[in-house]
C-alpha cells in the first residue's frame, strides 16, 4: 500500500512540476525577428545582432501612444545568438494587450520617440569587428511594429522593413573599353544630408533640414560593385553625385535623384576610353526597385 502511495504522490509532483515549468515559460515574452528582404550585409540577422524594443500596454478599446517614457517595455535591448533573441532580464507578459516596436540596429541613446536623431556613416566600407558593426551595417535602419499582441498569440512576430535608401553603383565596361576594369576604383556618393530625423511611433524618417551635405565613401562588393545607405532625399542635378577614381584621376558625374525610403536605386555606370585612350568617358543608366523585390 505504501508503495502505491509513494508512486502515485511521485506523479503527481511529476505533472504539477511539469505544469508549472509550462506556466513559468508562457509568461515569458519570445521574439521572432525577421524582414522580408535582406539586411545589407546579409539574407539574415547575424549572430551578435541587437535590437531595440518597447511595449506600450492597451487594456481598453482606446490605443495608447509610445512615449519616450513610462511604457511597459522601454528600449530593451534585445540580441541575437543565431537561435533565439532574448534579453539581459527575464521580460514577463502584460495581462493586457501591447503594442511592440523594433528598431535596428539597438540605440543606446533614445532622446525622442517622434524625432529621434539618426545619422548614416561617412565612412561605409569599414568591416564588422565583433559587435562593432561595420559602416554600412550601421547605416542600415530597420523598423517593425506589432499591434495589440498577447501572451496566448505566442512570440512576438517582428518583420523588419528598411527605412532608409541603398544606392548601388556598377560599373560597367562598355564597348570600346580595353583591357580590365582597374582594382583601384573608389566610389563616393556626393552632397547628401546624412543626419536625420526618425518617428518612433510610425516608422518615417525625415532628413535633417539643418543638417550639412557630406560625401560617403561607398562599401566595396567587388571591382565592379558598390553600394551605400543613404537617407532619403532629393539630389539636384546641378551639384555632383558621384564621384568615381580610377588610376588616380577623379570623375565627377552630376544627376538628380530622388532616394525613396525601402527602394534600392542602382546606377550603372558604363566606361568608354577615346581612340587615343587619353580620356574615359562615363555615361549613367539609372533604375529603381523595393528593398527586398
Amino acid at each position: 500500500m505504501k508503495r502505491i502511495i509513494l508512486i502515485i504522490s511521485v506523479m503527481l509532483c511529476a505533472f504539477a512540476c511539469s505544469k508549472q515549468d509550462s506556466s513559468v515559460k508562457s509568461d515569458e515574452i519570445q521574439f521572432v525577428c525577421s524582414m522580408p528582404g535582406t539586411k545589407v550585409s546579409s539574407t539574415l540577422f547575424e549572430i551578435g545582432d541587437k535590437v531595440s524594443i518597447w511595449a506600450v500596454e492597451q487594456p481598453g478599446s482606446e490605443t495608447l501612444p509610445l512615449q519616450i517614457g513610462g511604457n511597459y517595455l522601454n528600449n530593451e535591448m534585445v540580441s541575437y545568438n543565431g537561435t533565439v533573441w532574448s534579453s539581459a532580464r527575464t521580460l514577463y507578459w502584460s495581462e493586457s494587450p501591447c503594442d511592440f516596436y523594433g528598431v535596428y540596429p539597438y540605440m543606446s541613446n533614445v532622446s525622442s520617440v517622434e524625432e529621434q536623431p539618426i545619422q548614416v556613416q561617412l565612412d561605409q566600407n569599414t568591416v564588422r569587428n565583433g559587435d562593432i558593426l561595420g559602416g554600412y551595417e550601421a547605416s542600415d535602419i530597420l523598423y517593425a511594429t506589432t499591434k495589440r499582441v498577447s501572451r496566448s498569440d505566442g512570440a512576438v512576430m517582428l518583420n523588419f522593413k528598411h527605412l532608409l535608401s541603398k544606392c548601388v553603383v556598377n560599373i560597367v565596361k562598355g564597348d570600346s573599353f580595353e583591357g580590365d576594369i582597374p582594382n583601384d576604383i573608389v566610389v563616393h556618393i556626393y552632397n547628401t544630408t546624412t543626419s536625420g530625423l526618425l518617428n518612433l511611433k510610425d516608422g518615417t524618417v525625415e532628413k535633417n533640414q539643418f543638417g550639412s551635405k557630406q560625401t560617403i565613401t561607398c562599401k566595396k562588393i567587388s571591382n565592379t560593385q558598390f553600394e551605400a545607405v543613404v537617407l532619403p532625399q532629393n539630389i539636384e542635378k546641378r551639384t555632383p553625385l558621384i564621384e568615381v577614381t580610377m588610376g588616380g584621376i577623379a570623375y565627377l558625374l552630376e544627376y538628380s535623384l530622388s532616394f525613396r525610403p525601402g527602394y534600392v536605386h542602382t546606377i550603372n555606370l558604363t566606361v568608354n576610353t577615346s581612340p587615343d585612350q587619353e580620356m574615359i568617358e562615363i555615361s549613367i543608366d539609372p533604375g529603381i526597385t523595393g528593398w527586398g523585390d
